[in-house]
C-alpha cells in the first residue's frame, strides 16, 4: 500500500513539473527600432488633431481626426505614402476601427458613422437617441457583426448621458442603459467577451475616473480611482491600466499583476504585442517600452501619445506635440 501511494505522488509531482514546465512566458520585447517621422498636413489653414490610428496590414493604415480643412481630417498610407481622403460632406471623424481592409468604420462627434468598403467612404447611419441633438462619439471597437461605439448623448440644454451604441452586422441600435451622466470615453473587449468601458465624471473629484462592464444588456460599475484607466489587448488577453498598476481583466475580475511601475515615469497606455512588450506614454512627453523586466524612454515625442497600433516588425503611433502639431511615428524593427 505505501509503495502505491508513493508511485502515485511521484506520477503527481512529474505532472505538476510538467504543466509548470509548458507554462512559457512571452518573450521580452525588442528596442532596436528605426524611426520615421511623418507630417500629415495637406492644408495649412486652422487646427488640426488626428486622434485614432487602424489598420489592417503595415501597408493599408488608416489615421483620422478633426481639423479644420476637410483635407487634413482622413489619411491613409499604402507602405510607401501618405493620401489624403477627400470627403464631399463636411465631417468631424475622432475614432476608426476596422475588421478587414474592406469593412472599416468610423465614428464622429455628429452622430454620423461611417464605412469604408474597400473602394470608398459612404455615411452608414445617422444616429440620434429621442430627446437629444446628437451623439458625440469617442471610441468604437468589435469584431464581425458585433461593434460597439461609445459616448454622449448630449441636449441643446447642454445635459448629457453616456451612451452605447451596438452594430449586429445588420444595423446599429442605442442601447437601453440608465441615464448616467458621464462621458464614456473608451470601449475595447475580447471576442464573445465582457464590454470594457471607461469613462470620466465630473460629480466625483476624487475619483472621476470610473470603469464599467457591460454584459447581458446591463451596465455595472467594477471599478473607479482618481487616475484614468487605460485599456489594452496584449497576446490576446485584456489588460487594464490605473495609478501605475496593471489588472488582467479575466473571469468578470480585476486581477493584479505583479509588474511594479510605481517608481517608474510610466504615464499611461498599454499598446503593445505581449504583457513583456508594450508601449507606453512615459512623463516628460515621451514613448516608453516595458519588456518585461523594466521600463524606458524609447523615443522623445515632445507630446502626448494619441493612439498606435502594432504589427510584428512594425509600430505607429499618432504623435501631439506641445506646439500643435500632428505627427506619425513609424518604427521598424532592424
Amino acid at each position: 500500500m505505501k509503495n502505491l501511494i508513493k508511485s502515485f505522488l511521484i506520477v503527481v509531482i512529474l505532472l505538476v513539473n510538467s504543466c509548470r514546465e509548458g507554462i512559457t512566458e512571452p518573450e521580452p520585447g525588442r528596442r532596436d527600432y528605426v524611426w520615421e517621422r511623418d507630417t500629415l498636413r495637406s492644408d495649412e489653414f486652422g487646427f488640426q488633431l488626428l486622434s485614432s490610428i487602424w489598420a489592417s496590414s503595415p501597408n493599408d493604415v488608416w489615421v483620422v481626426g478633426d481639423a479644420a480643412a476637410q483635407a487634413n481630417k482622413v489619411w491613409r498610407y499604402d507602405g510607401i505614402k501618405w493620401r489624403n481622403y477627400h470627403f464631399e460632406k463636411f465631417i468631424t471623424p475622432i475614432s476608426i476601427h476596422g475588421i478587414s481592409g474592406s469593412e472599416v468604420w468610423m465614428v464622429t462627434t455628429l452622430s454620423e458613422i461611417w464605412k469604408w468598403n474597400g473602394f470608398e467612404w459612404k455615411k452608414d447611419t445617422t444616429i440620434i437617441p429621442e430627446g437629444y441633438q446628437r451623439i458625440l462619439f469617442e471610441d468604437i471597437y468589435g469584431y464581425k457583426n458585433d461593434i460597439y461605439a461609445v459616448g454622449i448623448a448630449e441636449k441643446t440644454n447642454g445635459d448629457y448621458t453616456g451612451v452605447i451604441v451596438h452594430y449586429d452586422g445588420k444595423k446599429w441600435k442605442i442601447l437601453s442603459t440608465p441615464k448616467i451622466k458621464e462621458y464614456f470615453v473608451r470601449v475595447l473587449f475580447l471576442e464573445k467577451g465582457d464590454i470594457l468601458i471607461t469613462a470620466y465624471t465630473f460629480n466625483d473629484p476624487l475619483e472621476p475616473a470610473w470603469l464599467y462592464k457591460y454584459e447581458n444588456e446591463e451596465i455595472t460599475l467594477i471599478s473607479k480611482n482618481k487616475i484614468d484607466y487605460s485599456l489594452g489587448i496584449l497576446g490576446n488577453k485584456l489588460y487594464v491600466n490605473t495609478d501605475r498598476k496593471v489588472y488582467e481583466y479575466t473571469g468578470g475580475e480585476l486581477i493584479l499583476l505583479k509588474i511594479d511601475l510605481s517608481n517608474t515615469n510610466y504615464a499611461g497606455r498599454l499598446i503593445g504585442r505581449s504583457i513583456n512588450d508594450f508601449f507606453t506614454e512615459n512623463s516628460n512627453w515621451n514613448l516608453g517600452h516595458y519588456n518585461g523586466k523594466n521600463i524606458v524612454d524609447l523615443y522623445p515625442i515632445n507630446g502626448s501619445l494619441m493612439d498606435g497600433i502594432i504589427f510584428e516588425k512594425d509600430v505607429f503611433f499618432v504623435c501631439y506635440t506641445l506646439d500643435n502639431i500632428n505627427y506619425i511615428l513609424h518604427g521598424k524593427l532592424k
